[in-house]
């Protein structure tokens, strides 16, 4: 680790783009300004380290069997996920990954039940990464998220109606009655271009019980 000191008003430089600014101290705390390319973001650590706790919890195992008794009862399950052939044009690209699991960039969205708003968020490439998530709106009026210029960029969106967005869902085993919708890193998917992204959220409520939602 670079360890370097910096004053207020003083600045230093992360390779060619990136200019990080100490704008002054209060305490035990630090403002920063950072200057960087549009192309890049910035996610503060915890919200970070959240999504990434989310979505290994949302992780689904392949020896895992999924069935109407292990989903919340919102709708009824009534068939378990076995061997499923994919077509090209269902694979969805991933440009950076999932937060914890960059290096898959390859999934594929396969329907619990026609009757299901539940999802599987299939790698094409490891067999046991799966991740349970569902489309947010079903359940909730209000959760607002944000996505800027560059990230529109990177999966090519061109108007909101291009755009589907999802949660991660955490179902403890053994109690359906306690999943949760994960709200700190939703999914965007141009369902056009089959290309999405995870992007972070700074958003004060980070989990609903789906028993919760009166919509």
């Amino acid at each position: 680790m670079l360890i370097l000191t910096r004053k207020a008003g003083e600045s230093l430089y992360i390779g060619d783009g990136i200019k990080l600014t100490v704008l002054g101290t209060q305490g035990k705390q630090v403002k920063l300004g950072i200057t960087l390319p549009s192309s890049m973001t910035v996610y503060r650590e915890e919200i970070y380290e959240l999504v990434m706790a989310d979505n290994t919890l949302a992780r689904q195992s392949k020896k895992d069997k999924l069935s109407a008794k292990d989903m919340p009862k919102v709708h009824s399950i009534e068939t378990r996920l076995g061997m499923k052939e994919i077509k090209e044009d269902n694979i969805i690209f991933f440009p950076k990954g999932l937060i914890g699991y960059e290096d898959e960039q390859h999934f594929t969205l396969l329907h619990l039940d026609e009757d299901s708003p539940f999802f599987l968020l299939q790698s094409t490439k490891t067999p046991d990464l799966g991740l349970i998530v569902t489309d947010p709106y079903v359940f909730l009026d209000d959760y607002s998220v944000k996505i800027n210029d560059s990230e529109q960029k990177a999966i090519e969106v061109e108007s909101s109606n291009d755009v589907c967005v999802f949660v991660t869902v955490t179902i403890p085993y053994g109690k359906p009655d306690q999943a949760t919708l994960n709200l700190s890193g939703p999914l965007f998917v141009n369902h056009e271009k089959r290309c999405a992204m995870q992007i972070p959220q700074d958003v004060k409520t980070t989990k609903v019980l789906i028993s919760d939602c009166d919509k």
